[in-house]
């Protein structure tokens, strides 16, 4: 860091000078252009280059056609995934021999699947994905309530499903809540995706920050939401195929159990989310913190019942166990960035 003394020039002009030997690595002289660009935050950045397009405006990904598994449908999906959450406004996925119609496939159907971008140019060796919406039309606030509201509705639908597999209630049909549960996956895997490519913007732009109304900080605590937000309907979804497996095969007793810590653990990712959004609020985040506390020494407490009594329904009550344990972790981690939000405050 330098330091420079503000001097006042003619009727009202400040003028600041620059390090000299800055000026000399990139070129700068007397005459030359300076884009001024005052943000929200107080800052101004200065640069010596027009920035209407960013760092983030355009990449090209060339998949390998010699590598089986890079040039796969697969690789071309994952790379479409790493440079839409990366933020880029243009994507251009292409090989050198032209891409085959599973990759394209992949690219096109991938697409459909993201927020706010859409498939505008296709050539026989590249299929292009533009961004269709401005940072200020999006609220990244608004997508962390939905996002929080669709996986604690798909955890809830799986923590309900496990009263199939109670043995005494093997005949009864609690309708497709296994389907809905991965159904509703895509919509939390839309909505996250949306929250890590806007807090990836954010941090290589600020006119991004500005058009968001939100801080580089907030924007990071938002995307460690959506990461455990996602892992949140991701543990449903595997209590949902543990109770799809093991229908009418567990005692009811434990099913009992195991569905009073589900709705604890999800409690707790309810009210760590709550305290965060709600700009830290550290009461909740206090009382998150303690309840997912609980939900562990129950879980240990059930975990210990089931191994000391070699029952066989044993493995899928373990299984579920974890992913009900591992919800309550995924609160917790909200609540402590909550308690960070909290401080700041």
């Amino acid at each position: 860091m330098e330091t420079r003394k503000v001097q006042q020039v003619g009727g009202g002009t400040y003028t600041v000078s620059i390090p000299v030997h800055w000026a000399n690595e990139h070129d700068v002289g007397a005459g030359d252009t300076a884009y001024l660009y005052p943000h929200s935050d107080g800052s101004l950045v200065v640069r010596w280059a027009d920035g209407e397009d960013s760092d983030l405006a355009a990449t090209v990904v060339d998949l390998p056609d010699s590598d089986e598994a890079a040039a796969s449908p697969a690789a071309a999906e994952r790379s479409l995934d790493a440079a839409y959450v990366a933020g880029y406004r243009r994507i251009e996925i292409r090989t050198a021999g032209g891409l085959d119609d599973g990759q394209r496939r992949a690219v096109v159907d991938r697409a459909r699947t993201l927020s706010g971008v859409g498939v505008t140019e296709g050539t026989e060796d590249s299929v292009t994905v533009r961004g269709l919406l401005d940072a200020d039309d999006v609220s990244v606030r608004q997508s962390i309530r939905q996002l929080r509201f669709t996986a604690l509705s798909t955890h809830d639908s799986a923590v309900s499903s496990l009263s199939a597999v109670a043995a005494a209630d093997g005949g009864v049909d609690h309708g497709d809540r296994p389907a809905r549960v991965r159904d509703r996956l895509g919509e939390v895997d839309r909505l996250a995706r949306l929250v890590e490519r806007y807090a990836n913007r954010g941090l290589a732009d600020r006119q991004v920050l500005d058009d968001l109304g939100v801080s580089r900080v907030r924007l990071a605590e938002y995307a460690t939401v959506a990461r455990q937000l996602e892992r949140v309907a991701e543990h449903a979804a595997a209590v949902a195929r543990h109770a799809d497996a093991a229908r009418g095969s567990v005692a009811a007793d434990a099913v009992t159990e195991l569905r009073g810590i589900g709705d604890d653990a999800r409690q707790v990712v309810d009210d760590a989310t709550s305290a965060l959004v709600d700009d830290g609020d550290p009461d909740a985040a206090h009382g998150a913190r303690a309840l997912a506390t609980t939900v562990n020494s129950d879980a240990e407490s059930v975990r210990r019942a089931l191994i000391e009594r070699s029952r066989h329904d044993a493995p899928c009550l373990l299984q579920t166990l974890d992913c009900l344990a591992g919800t309550a972790a995924c609160g917790a981690e909200i609540a402590a960035a909550a308690l960070r939000a909290s401080v700041r405050s």
